[in-house]
């Protein structure tokens, strides 16, 4: 087990923007409330390692992810399905990558501080590939590792006031052989924006749950964010509510660790990452759809102002389509750690809650499901919320409104990730083969059934 701080500091860090909120430039000037960490775990299985990387930022996109799993698998370090890379999603924390999220779009940066997050981007990944190259350098510790959860309520369905809250708090401890606490890693599902949009770095209520976690036991503490693209931290979303939020999940924690009914967890541990496309509403690959799409961006630029985020997508669609380059999915990995005792199934991007419910209803055993795993492009709704649109929460999750779920929705997640178009849905109740939710149930639960 081991860390690094990846708080960035000009210099050398040349990008101290922030990452988290649009529509316009957000930075940081110097200002830390809770320094940012990388932490890597390393568990070690008849001599092959199982890597978890998680660090303090709002995501990875998926260049990125894709440079970091190649270097480590390159250098013969780790199996490719071996290591697993998560992001908290704190929006306290710098922008990462210049993809997706895209910089223009979201915050109308140009080209030269587009470039000075690329710079930053890559400081913060060099530091985190060679924290893994250190930790597997480290002296081994045999440990025993044991499964519980508790219960935290820090946050509320901010897309539907009938659909479900994760209040669930996963906890996996690891004690030495002789006995003693060696690491904790625990999780929550809930949006890291209690602090609220200001211009101060903060690994946010995660970081003060395990600051709690770490004082109390006097060992490393790892948080891990859960499906909550629709789970929101409680208002006011002011640094005060970091605080009191972070205590109340790291004091849950600290319960569990205190009188928790722990299963044990044990080896052989197994993990297989696989990876589905996940189809847009509109078939990108159909030229007349796409002479259809490029009109209706054609005419946002026409009628949108020239600061406005929707022109500034309605553009990059319009040069993606007519340069050949416009996506026609989503790519969306999926890992599998599977232990005796417990599974882990992390799914990249920003799932929804009721990837949660519906796994958890169909898997017979304990199963920790993480969000923002590996890479993070953009928000992953279930079929119910997809087919709403701008019904449910002006439409941010279904990436829709405005009566049309061909093209991208006004304020919506598909304009900040710059998307065409909202991921493919069902009229009806049932999500039909080849849709969004019967896609990524099918992957998952023949990842749980294998």
């Amino acid at each position: 087990m081991n860390e690094v701080d990846i708080t960035p500091v000009h210099p050398p860090y040349p990008s101290l923007w922030m990452g988290g909120y649009g529509w316009g430039p957000r930075g940081n000037n110097g200002a830390i409330a809770r320094r940012l960490r990388a932490q890597c775990l390393v568990i070690w299985d008849n001599d092959v390692p199982k890597v978890l990387l998680r660090a303090d930022l709002i995501s990875v996109p998926r260049d990125v992810h894709q440079a970091i799993r190649g270097t480590l698998v390159a250098e013969g370090l780790v199996a490719h399905d071996d290591f697993l890379l998560l992001a908290s999603h704190t929006h306290s924390g710098p922008l990462y990558g210049d993809t997706r999220p895209n910089p223009h779009v979201m915050m109308n940066l140009g080209q030269a501080d587009v470039d000075a997050v690329n710079g930053t981007t890559w400081l913060i990944t060099d530091a985190m590939v060679q924290l893994v190259r250190d930790t597997l350098e480290q002296a081994r510790t045999g440990v025993t590792l044991a499964y519980a959860e508790g219960e935290a309520k820090i946050g509320f369905n901010r897309v539907s006031s009938s659909a479900a809250v994760l209040d669930t708090v996963p906890v996996l401890r690891l004690d030495t052989t002789g006995g003693d606490l060696f690491a904790v890693v625990f999780g929550a599902a809930c949006h890291p924006v209690s602090r609220g949009k200001d211009d101060v770095f903060d690994g946010e209520y995660p970081a003060v749950a395990a600051a709690l976690v770490e004082q109390a036991f006097g060992v490393p503490a790892l948080f891990v964010q859960g499906a909550c693209g629709d789970q929101e931290a409680h208002d006011p979303h002011a640094p005060a509510t970091t605080d009191n939020l972070g205590a109340v999940l790291g004091q849950e924690v600290v319960n569990v660790l205190g009188g928790g009914a722990f299963s044990d967890v044990t080896g052989p541990v197994t993990a297989k990452l696989i990876e589905v496309e996940l189809p847009f509403q509109v078939d990108t690959t159909n030229p007349d759809a796409r002479a259809n799409l490029r009109a209706k961006y054609q005419l946002r630029r026409k009628v949108m102002g020239l600061g406005d985020p929707h022109r500034r997508h309605a553009e990059l669609m319009v040069k993606l389509i007519d340069s050949g380059e416009l996506p026609t999915s989503l790519p969306m990995p999926i890992h599998r750690w599977r232990f005796g005792g417990l599974t882990i199934l992390a799914l990249a991007h920003e799932p929804l809650s009721a990837y949660d419910v519906k796994l958890r209803a169909a898997f017979d055993g304990d199963l920790w499901v993480m969000g923002y795993a590996n890479e993070c492009e953009g928000y992953v709704a279930d079929n119910d919320t997809l087919r709403s649109g701008g019904n449910l929460h002006g439409g941010y999750e279904a990436g829709w409104n405005e009566n049309d779920p061909l093209v991208a929705g006004f304020g919506s997640w598909t304009i900040s990730y710059a998307w065409p178009s909202p991921l493919k849905f069902s009229a009806g109740a049932t999500p039909a083969a080849g849709t969004t939710e019967r896609i990524v149930m099918d992957a998952c639960l023949g990842l749980l059934n294998t």
